[in-house]
């Protein structure tokens, strides 16, 4: 249904298919190719929206930075927020991880995430969490 790749991913994925990346996300509901600090680009629907990064207060270990995104991904969809609220939450979850050393010892509280979803993105995370 969705595909996930970062853009290593992507590139081998376009070299063996010879697909773009708009003609894979033609036979999936999404594609969602992540870019690290350049952000992320989500494919759905005939749009391809442009996520932009969030950014880190500090690089300390980027282990378990993929998972993190994904993880907020899954949470925006079983929300049922539009791709590029999905994206926001996606490319945060990713920088929250990567300030702190090994893949699951961030942590945050809710309010603290949507003050820093205000910052990184300029508007509000819509009430729904």
């Amino acid at each position: 249904t969705w595909v996930t790749l970062n853009d290593y991913e992507a590139q081998l994925m376009q070299d063996r298919t010879g697909l773009a990346p708009e003609e894979l996300a033609q036979r999936v509901e999404a594609l969602i190719v992540t870019k690290g600090a350049q952000g992320s680009l989500i494919y759905a629907n005939g749009i391809r929206h442009e996520i932009p990064p969030a950014k880190p207060t500090a690089v300390l270990d980027p282990t378990g930075c993929g998972d993190a995104y994904r993880a907020g991904l899954i949470y925006g969809l079983l929300e049922e927020f539009d791709w590029p609220t999905i994206g926001r939450i996606a490319s945060l979850m990713g920088a929250i991880k990567v300030e702190t050393f090994g893949t699951q010892n961030h942590s945050f509280t809710l309010h603290a995430f949507k003050e820093r979803y205000r910052e990184s993105f300029g508007c509000e995370l819509p009430d729904r969490i």
